[in-house]
Order: C-alpha cells, then sequence, then structure tokens
C-alpha cells in the first residue's frame, strides 16, 4: 500500500529538520501535514514504565503548554510519549507522532485507538516504507526527527540509559533546549532526568512557566475556577499527598459529602487521586 509523502525539497518540508546532520529524505505521513508549519513545537519523550508522579508530571506540562498553542512532537511509545499524545488529544492540543515502522504497522498494537484518533485530529510521521517493521534499529533513528523538530526536548522521567537520553543527547548535538523533569533520588526512573540536569546537559524543569519564558512564548490567561468551602479546605489540606482518612480528619467534612467533593476536584483539573486511595493537589 502507497502513502503520501513529502521530500526535503517540499516546500512545507520543515527548515529545522534540514538542519541537522542526517535529516530523511522523505517523510511519509498521515493526518493534518499543516501541524508541520507549526512554529512551537516541543517533544516530550520518556520511560516505557512510568510512575504515578511520571504520568502526574506528563499530563500536567501538556495541560498548561495547551494554553500556548504548542504542538507536542512524541514518539509514540508506551509510557510517557502515549501520555503525552492522549493527554494532547484530551486538550485540544496539536501533536505529532514520529514513529519507528511503516505507517502500515500500528506498535505497540495496544495503541491502536490512539493511533487512529491522532491520525484524524494530528499528524503521524515516518521515515520507512510500508511494511517496515519496527526493528530495534530504527528508534535511534526516529530519536532524531522528534529532536530535529523541535525547539526544545522536555524529558519526563527516564532510567539512566534509553531512547530518552539518546533522544537528549541527539537535541544537544542539534543545538535545541533540553529539559529534564527532576525525580525521586530514589527511583531508578528518575536517574536519568537527575544525571542529565547534574551533567548541566539539560534545564531543570518543574515549571511549565520556565520553559514559556526561555522562548518569550505567551500563555493565554486561565479563568478562575471558583471552589466551595468544603472544596478550598480540601486544597488546603493538600498541601502534601493524603489519604482520604487524612483528608477528612484535617478539613472535618462529612463523610458523606467527601467522595463528591474530591471527585469534582478532579473534574476541575485541581487535584489528581494516586495509586494507594491518595490524592495530590495539581500545580
Amino acid at each position: 500500500m502507497n502513502y503520501d509523502f513529502i521530500t526535503i525539497n517540499d516546500d512545507i518540508y520543515p527548515e529545522c529538520l534540514k538542519e541537522i546532520s542526517d535529516p530523511p529524505e522523505k517523510l511519509y505521513y498521515k493526518g493534518n501535514l499543516e501541524l508541520l508549519k507549526s512554529e512551537r513545537m516541543i517533544a516530550v519523550v520518556g520511560t516505557r514504565n512510568p510512575s504515578s508522579y511520571g504520568k502526574l508530571c506528563c499530563e500536567y506540562m501538556i495541560k498548561k503548554m495547551s494554553k500556548a498553542d504548542i504542538t507536542i512532537v512524541s514518539g509514540f511509545a508506551k509510557g510517557i510519549d502515549s501520555i503525552a499524545h492522549k493527554t494532547s488529544l484530551i486538550t485540544g492540543t496539536k501533536t505529532i507522532a514520529v514513529i519507528a515502522s511503516g505507517l502500515d504497522i500500528v506498535y505497540p498494537a495496544s495503541n491502536l485507538s490512539l493511533y487512529k484518533e491522532i491520525e484524524e485530529k494530528g499528524l503521524i510521521l515516518s521515515e520507512y516504507e510500508a511494511g517496515t517493521k519496527p526493528f530495534k534499529g530504527n528508534f535511534p533513528r526516529r530519536n532524531r526527527i522528534i529532536a530535529g523538530l523541535s525547539k526544545g526536548v522536555i524529558i519526563v522521567e527516564s532510567k539512566d540509559r534509553g531512547g530518552s537520553l539518546i533522544t537528549a543527547d541527539l537535541a544537544l548535538e542539534y543545538n535545541r533546549d533540553v529539559y529534564a523533569v527532576p525525580g525521586d533520588i530514589f527511583s531508578e526512573y528518575s536517574k536519568g532526568c537527575n544525571y542529565l540536569i547534574r551533567d548541566a546537559k539539560a534545564k531543570s524543569l518543574s515549571n511549565i512557566k520556565e520553559l514559556l519564558e526561555d522562548y518569550n512564548w505567551e500563555i493565554k490567561e486561565e479563568a478562575k475556577l471558583k471552589v466551595s468551602k468544603n472544596q478550598q479546605l480540601i486544597l488546603d489540606s493538600l498541601s502534601s499527598e493524603k489519604s482520604l482518612d487524612k483528608i477528612l480528619e484535617e478539613t472535618k467534612i462529612d463523610q458523606t459529602e467527601i467522595l463528591s467533593e474530591l471527585i469534582n476536584l478532579e473534574i476541575m483539573g485541581l487535584i489528581k487521586s494516586i495509586a494507594g486511595g491518595r490524592y495530590k493537589k495539581i500545580l
């Protein structure tokens, strides 16, 4: 099966991608090719096995970037990549998936519905012809396209080795900015990010405003959400991650009311339920 493609000589081929040492001569695509004209592209990548903290950070970063007309680029892998694409779609943020196989092969297969949604609402790119399987060596080459397309790369969680660090090194080679989300010093999935920060290869990123300021990108002012008295008590209580019992103890809210208030706060995007029946306030 043949798919539409562009070549390096086409006007819509991104100039930033031509700057890298080995730009793809041809890019096959599905979806909205106009996204290649986006002036604000940021890559978000990370481990295939994120912690609840990594998932929360990724969702938070994407939600904040959705207010600044940023196009999110990622690699469609399990874990952080998929969370970046899914959160982009949920928030109406533009997203580009760069895959390591032909466009007729969905890898991982569990991402089939996500693939179809990106095809409909975003853009899927590959330098590989139809029928090309996702061989191991394809992924590092795929990463150079992710880095090349983007003004900056955010690493959310990574072990001390892995594809995300390859993307970071390529970004540095291409004079792109690299940001790393600092993590738990005891977690193997934070080692890569913490090492990048330690070695001055990446800027520590804990608030997306820091990235926006680097590029002088404005963010739309968000209307302040109105919360009830009980909801404010819960938010005040969640100065740190807490269990339901602890929230009940501190707020004195009736047990019959607190669950609905917690659900409403989560729908509003102000808190997040995490593993172990605990709750965390979103910054």
